[in-house]
């Protein structure tokens, strides 16, 4: 009896999208499955099935877990509220710091600006330098922030019109 060459343990192996192709026959050569004629690289399904189960021969689901066999714990969720609080208690931080900062620099600096001269504890003048610092790129920050809201509302307009 001549072998036939399609058999399994003649095809080469094709790595197909998620199937394994079993690699052992029965002890006569031939299994309990039968190969498809016509199928691709041989492929293999239960006999009596052929063509109704492409691929999905002999692989069961994997199972997902219930919800309560979850040994996991899920991470808290993120809130506004819970932002907020985590800025509040940084601003607290950075203000104590500030305070020892300011207290730690008690030294009187003579401060020019233009014709006006005055004397302010060093902490102090450093304090309003860094404020008016902040002002500025704030008031840059905005002043971008409100073109680009011109520009995404003239869009929105422009979208409107041309759907009309």
């Amino acid at each position: 009896m001549a072998s036939d060459p399609r058999t399994p343990d003649n095809v080469p192996a094709r790595e197909e999208s998620g199937h394994e192709e079993p690699t052992k026959p029965g002890a006569s050569g031939t299994s309990s499955r039968g190969t498809v004629p016509g199928a691709s690289g041989g492929a293999v399904v239960p006999k009596g099935k052929a063509g109704k189960e492409k691929g999905r021969a002999g692989k069961e689901e994997p199972k997902r877990p219930e919800p309560a066999d979850r040994d996991v714990e899920e991470k808290p969720r993120i809130t506004r509220a819970g932002m907020i609080w985590t800025a509040t208690v940084a601003g607290l931080i950075l203000l104590v710091l500030l305070i020892i900062f300011i207290a730690q620099n008690q030294d009187q600096v003579t401060l020019r600006y233009f014709a006006l001269e005055g004397r302010v504890n060093l902490g102090l003048a450093l304090f309003i330098a860094a404020v008016g610092g902040g002002l500025l790129t704030a008031i840059a920050g905005a002043a971008r922030i409100i073109q680009l809201r011109a520009v995404a509302h003239k869009d929105r307009k422009r979208k409107r019109n041309q759907t009309r």
